[in-house]
């Protein structure tokens, strides 16, 4: 039951969003972005397979791969890597990715349909496919090889349309926007009344694994008196030609304010590669419009583990999450991220399939060191096709009494683990704000 706190003392909120949370306001399901993904980017050697299509087919008929272990991050995970094997490092003396010396190429011919236009050891341009030039190709910098710089490329397309996709239902300015319209406005409603149903004064603390700011968006439109701090300081809409940076010592420090991070980027934010004396150093920024990664000038590119290189980008998907979260502003977001959830009341967890390592070990910390913490999962699956046994293998064999994990079905679609600790409703989130609207005394 919804209690207020006392007039001494704020409770804190913590809510972490995940792909499931967004589907009532049209984002794209990840079933609908792996056929993007599948569709999308250069072609195979033959000239008619998707490189994508064609690593699709190798994972699911060759390496053993059933179809539901694969989607669009898998796929783009595979490129990535193929970027970290591909590449070289090193100032003075340009060194082999490690792996390399071991293992040899088996599809080469097939994925890097490409030819080499100029000078490899400099800057150079490619023909993608090969034999055709266009004016409007991307110049290297000097320090890709020719194949880490076309698959590079190759993630930049599949993030620009994953980009596109996203602001279709998340694009917000002061003249247009796709989150405050009509169709949204009940739901937009609803949401605003949710919070202010299970936070009241207290402190907000939401966390997204999508690449939106909606949530702030909703809050900060004239539906709630709540500022929400972003990471950037700016209002729910950004003024055009605004290049903002994030404040660091805000994120770190700043324990009260209501905020939403963005915990794997976003598709309004960009990349500048170099500073203002040309040298390597990346500044991510907050932009007015979805920034689209086929138009970067330059592909930042890091090693965060010595002898394997990444690329830096907007939006965080694939696999290399935690080696591409050491930068700022991902490193302070999810260390504030683990600290808000060992000093939380209550998580609310909307959506998430838990198939980021990085975030259940946050989730892990919290269940072993925060004992007042009540956790509420929203998510219509979780009972189905022994999800609720995965999530127990992975998240609640920590609190080392699974026997506890029994469920005790406790109202409409409402069920009870751990004496009460974890309440979880099977409904779509906007089925389980409805009823929590519904029913102020319902059970958390």
């Amino acid at each position: 039951m919804y209690l207020l706190p006392s007039p001494m003392t704020k409770s804190r909120n913590v809510i972490l969003f995940g792909a499931g949370a967004v589907l009532d306001w049209r984002a794209p399901s990840t079933a609908k972005l792996t056929e993007m993904v599948r569709n999308s980017g250069f072609l195979s050697s033959d000239g008619q397979t998707r490189i994508t299509e064609f690593i699709y087919q190798h994972l699911h008929k060759d390496a053993g791969y059933p179809d539901d272990e694969i989607n669009f991050e898998t796929i783009i995970n595979v490129i990535e890597e193929l970027v970290v094997y591909y590449s070289e490092h090193g100032r003075k003396k340009k060194l082999p990715a490690l792996i390399k010396g071991f293992f040899s190429p088996t599809f080469e011919n097939e994925l890097l349909n490409f030819a080499i236009e100029g000078d490899a050891s400099k800057r150079f341009k490619l023909e993608i496919p090969k034999g055709v030039r266009s004016e409007y190709a991307a110049t290297s910098n000097g320090e890709e090889t020719p194949a880490q710089f076309f698959l590079q490329q190759l993630i930049a397309h599949l993030l620009t349309d994953i980009v596109a996709l996203i602001s279709s239902y998340s694009y917000h300015s002061l003249g247009k926007s796709e989150v405050i319209t009509e169709e949204n406005k009940e739901l937009n409603e609803i949401f605003a009344k949710w919070i202010e149903h299970i936070n009241g004064e207290n402190i907000l603390r939401m966390f997204t694994l999508n690449y939106d700011r909606n949530f702030k968006i909703i809050l900060e439109n004239g539906m709630t008196s709540y500022k929400i701090f972003e990471g950037f300081e700016c209002g729910h809409a950004v003024d055009y030609g605004a290049r903002l940076i994030p404040d660091i010592q805000k994120i770190l420090t700043d324990t009260d304010s209501n905020v939403h991070y963005n915990l794997h980027g976003c598709a309004f934010w960009g990349i500048e590669a170099r500073n203002g004396s040309r040298l390597s150093t990346p500044q991510f920024i907050l932009t007015a419009a979805p920034v689209l990664p086929v138009n970067f000038y330059e592909h930042s590119t890091f090693q965060s583990e010595k002898g394997k290189t990444i690329m830096l980008t907007n939006i965080i998907t694939g696999y290399q999450k935690t080696q591409k979260g050491i930068f700022a502003p991902f490193r302070q977001m999810q260390a504030t991220f683990d600290k808000d959830c060992c000093i939380a009341d209550t998580i609310y967890i909307v959506g998430y399939s838990f198939g980021d390592e990085h975030i259940n070990m946050t989730i892990r910390i919290a269940l072993l060191y925060n004992p007042k913490v009540k956790f509420v999962i929203i998510d219509p699956s979780f009972t189905k096709n022994d999800f609720d046994l995965d999530v127990a293998l992975k998240i609640f064999s920590y609190l080392n009494n699974m026997n506890l994990m029994q469920p005790r079905t406790i109202g409409d679609n409402v069920h009870s683990f751990f004496n009460g600790r974890v309440i979880v409703h099977t409904k779509k989130f906007s089925e389980y704000m409805k009823s929590s609207l519904g029913n102020p005394f319902e059970i958390i």
